[in-house]
């Protein structure tokens, strides 16, 4: 990982690990078997009340202003601290979070506040079934009428809509206008009458992913955020914030994965009766997916020490995010077939394989990331539209 030491950085190391330890819940763990909302709320409001709940936003809005290298010096704590997740708020603390502090009201950044808290879930209204790479080509149609648009169509692949209470929402406002001209970025209260959401259940058995069917629902136009048909213009704001540190706990976990796989291939049994691991053949494979693990770290350091030289995230994280899920792939795909029917009984290995797929697909497919690596990194011509 990058590098993130020095004496100001260990100053605040030292007195974020001591916040940590005294904060912490012991029996967190516990609690989030029962209700891991609840868990999640409230580990948002003793952040807040320490003022770590939204590190990079700027103090007039409650944060901290803290750098990039802070930011990966408290995850770095938060995960030896065992600190309870705050994934469920992760579309507020950095899509909303970063859209309304730079384009937002004064009344709509009323909303940080409850972000700051764990008072309000955010999930994000962009895909649909027939604009996902091409988000640009959306369809849900917002009619202005008086002091309010009319919306109506679909939303697909929204994280956890099924327990947000807001939702940041694409719409189209001039459907005669060229397709990246004619968007508007609407703030949506998934309480309106005429939202329904309805969970996606995976193949790997889970459903955070969800649908969200918009019929005839009423919103204000005061919660437009920005002007009228500028929503593409804002919404690369909100997508800014999938790069930069994002990976940092996928790469973290993926390194799990690499010992965890340690463990089971020396406890699997393979056709001989003798571990699967004294067969030179997969311990071979094995090394190779581990390399590349290492790799992608590597990799990543490079890319995030860049950043914090910069100021800011490149088309760079194109690069990680289509390597991750590759590497993610092959690593899984191998134990899986190392292991074979075993793998089934063990759950984890295939569930982490089935899910290898739709790394491939989401935040922009892999075909997508290789033509911003091809144009914006290698500087080569735009393919032909």
């Amino acid at each position: 990982m990058p590098h993130v030491d020095g004496p100001e950085l260990d100053a605040f190391r030292h007195t974020y690990r001591a916040w940590l330890a005294e904060h912490v819940p012991p029996d967190w763990r516990a609690a989030e078997a029962d209700d891991p909302v609840a868990v999640s709320r409230a580990w948002m409001r003793e952040l807040d009340g320490g003022g770590y709940a939204a590190p990079g936003w700027p103090v007039e809005h409650g944060g901290m202003a803290a750098s990039l290298a802070q930011q990966i010096v408290m995850f770095e704590e938060n995960a030896a601290a065992d600190a309870p997740p705050t994934g469920l708020f992760g579309i507020g603390l950095n899509h909303a979070g970063s859209t309304l502090i730079v384009h937002g009201t004064d009344e709509q950044r009323e909303h940080l506040a409850r972000i700051r808290r764990g008072d309000e879930i955010w999930c994000q209204g962009f895909s649909e079934p027939d604009a996902g790479s091409d988000l640009a080509a959306l369809q849900t149609r917002a009619a202005r009428d008086g002091d309010a648009y009319v919306v109506n169509g679909q939303k697909v692949w929204s994280s956890m809509a099924a327990r947000a209470d807001w939702c940041l929402l694409l719409v189209r406002t001039d459907p005669s206008a060229p397709k990246r001209k004619g968007i508007s970025y609407l703030l949506l209260d998934l309480r309106t009458p005429g939202v329904t959401v309805r969970p996606l259940r995976q193949i790997t058995g889970s459903a955070e992913f969800c649908e969200i069917f918009l019929d005839d629902v009423v919103i204000p136009v005061a919660n437009r955020v920005g002007p009228e048909n500028e929503g593409w213009r804002i919404s690369q704001t909100t997508l800014s914030t999938e790069r930069g540190p994002f990976f940092l706990a996928s790469v973290h976990a993926l390194r799990d994965r690499v010992r965890d796989g340690v463990e089971l291939l020396r406890s699997t049994p393979g056709p001989d009766g003798r571990p699967l691991a004294s067969d030179a053949s997969v311990r071979q494979s094995f090394a190779r997916d581990a390399g590349e693990v290492e790799i992608l770290a590597e990799l990543y350091s490079q890319v995030l020490d860049s950043q914090m030289r910069a100021g800011h995230a490149g088309p760079e994280a194109s690069i990680i995010k289509l390597y991750y899920s590759e590497v993610l792939h092959r690593l899984t795909g191998h134990l899986v077939d190392a292991v074979g029917l075993a793998a089934e009984v063990d759950g984890a290995t295939l569930v982490d394989h089935l899910g290898s797929w739709g790394m491939m697909i989401g935040g922009g497919t892999n075909e997508i990331q290789r033509n911003v690596i091809g144009e914006r990194v290698l500087g080569l011509p735009r393919e032909p539209r």
